[in-house]
């Protein structure tokens, strides 16, 4: 309920005619007292007041807004009444639960106050079942899950695969089982740098023999970026062994997505754009040559490359620095969308039926906006993505890794930088809406969090860096 209006006289005077005293400004609470709302997140209704001389609205008037207790924000920290005599803010709640409080005060004179009270609401957290070390080696990357195994890219400690429910070794989420670890090798970067992975299937042989393992090397955005693709041959995963390698050349890999009915391997290269890759049949030593189309849609210049996933035989991407695409599966030219984030940097990715999701990212603004933005997207009948909406995540400077349950259920997205950092889960009963189901702030943040259900429950595999890494396994189980 929106408590009455309360109406404090200023004690502010000023010398009229020597003697009398000029009339005092007067100022009231006109609309956003009393709410309710998530902690760390902003009220739905700005806070306002009014400000009157003699009974008659006052312009121009500047007031200024203070959070008094509860810890959260309030901006901006001063605004001027209107023509109608009014000062809006909003507030952005604390983390902790409970009454919090904010004054708005005419020229900062706390006699001349009014005070917003808004209750913060608590959030369910994500349950930590397990938080397995990794070496600082740099630490932790991505984590791929498959068939009850997680294959954990620790970067120059190389691929460690956990048997988190497979049974070849008795693990679980709860209690992750090393079965073995594989070192690539260093070329061409000097170091292993083993970001991300894909333990692919082949529903033409059969096998489940390839590990394909992503190198990240130096680069600089929109310029340059190194490091190639490992084929490792895990038919033994006891002894799993590097067999091939893919490199293009004056580029470096990113994100994997792979279409294994076709048998195709598609790979965010950073500058380079997107390439496909034939990984059909035996593959061995170099397969450059297997190399099917490459394209880099914003142009030279305007293309770096994060995410790419194919989705209803429609194959996306998200860049960096040109946008979220929709691109031939075949061709790998664009055919919809690209240019349509320019305030932010591109991160990560996931679509689901008809609607997408992206990230941002960016600890330095850019133009003036900092990566808390997940972007949301409506696909038409031909898949080409129109903004429907942007949730706005307070607290955090990057989105990193994005995906949405297998049964459409819940979003999840690792935040990174700031008081809100962490793991975050919402809702989808409205896919343009998502509504914050649970979270869990984790210091500097996540890197990287991936999905998967082991045992009928779903489970996050989340990256903790630099200090201390971890690989940390959080039960989503309960999160409705």
């Amino acid at each position: 309920m929106i408590r009455a209006r309360r109406l404090v006289t200023s004690l502010l005077l000023a010398a009229c005619g020597g003697t009398e005293p000029q009339t005092p400004l007067e100022i009231a609470i006109q609309s956003g007292d009393g709410q309710t709302a998530v902690s760390g997140e902003r009220v739905a209704e700005r806070y306002a007041v009014i400000v009157t001389k003699g009974g008659q609205p006052e312009p121009g008037v500047a007031v200024t807004w203070t959070v008094i207790s509860g810890g959260g924000v309030v901006t901006p920290p001063a605004s001027n009444t209107d023509g109608a005599g009014v000062a809006r803010a909003v507030h952005t709640l604390g983390v902790l639960a409970g009454a919090q409080q904010v004054r708005a005060s005419i020229g900062g004179a706390p006699q001349s106050s009014v005070r917003f009270t808004a209750t913060a609401r608590a959030v369910p957290e994500p349950v930590v079942v397990a938080s397995i070390p990794i070496p600082p080696n740099y630490g932790i990357h991505d984590t791929f899950v498959r068939d009850g195994l997680a294959f954990v890219c620790a970067w120059n400690t190389g691929v460690m695969i956990f048997d988190v429910g497979n049974g070849i070794s008795g693990g679980s989420p709860a209690s992750p089982v090393l079965v073995s670890s594989v070192v690539p090798s260093a070329a061409p970067l000097g170091t292993l740098s083993a970001h991300n992975a894909w333990w692919f299937h082949n529903p033409v042989t059969g096998e489940k023999r390839y590990l394909f393992v992503g190198q990240e090397g130096p680069g600089t955005i929109g310029v340059s970026s190194s490091g190639d693709i490992k084929v490792i041959d895990v038919s033994d995963l006891v002894r799993p062994r590097e067999v091939g390698s893919f490199h293009y050349e004056g580029g470096g890999t990113h994100n994997f997505w792979v279409d294994e009915a076709r048998q195709v391997l598609y790979a965010a290269y950073y500058n380079v754009g997107v390439v496909a890759v034939d990984i059909s049949g035996t593959l061995s030593g170099d397969i450059s040559g297997r190399l099917i189309a490459r394209s880099a849609p914003g142009g030279n210049g305007s293309t770096y490359m994060w995410g790419i996933m194919l989705a209803g035989g429609r194959l996306y991407a998200n860049d960096m620095l040109s946008g979220f695409w929709q691109l031939s599966p075949t061709t790998l030219q664009p055919v919809a969308g690209g240019n349509n984030v320019p305030e932010r940097f591109g991160s990560d990715l996931w679509v689901r039926g008809d609607y997408a999701y992206s990230g941002t990212w960016g600890a330095v603004p850019r133009n003036g906006a900092v990566g808390n933005a997940l972007k949301i997207w409506r696909l038409s009948a031909a898949g080409a993505p129109v903004l429907a909406d942007s949730l706005i995540v307070t607290g955090i400077e990057t989105v990193s890794d994005v995906e949405v349950s297998d049964d459409g259920n819940l979003l999840v997205l690792s935040a990174e930088r700031g008081i809100m950092a962490g793991l975050h889960v919402y809702r989808l009963t409205d896919p343009v809406k998502p509504a914050l189901a649970g979270r869990i702030m984790v210091e500097a943040g996540l890197h990287t969090a991936t999905l998967a259900r082991i045992g009928g429950k779903l489970y996050a595999f989340a990256a903790r860096n630099p200090r201390d890494p971890a690989l940390i396994i959080y039960d989503l189980s309960g999160l409705r």
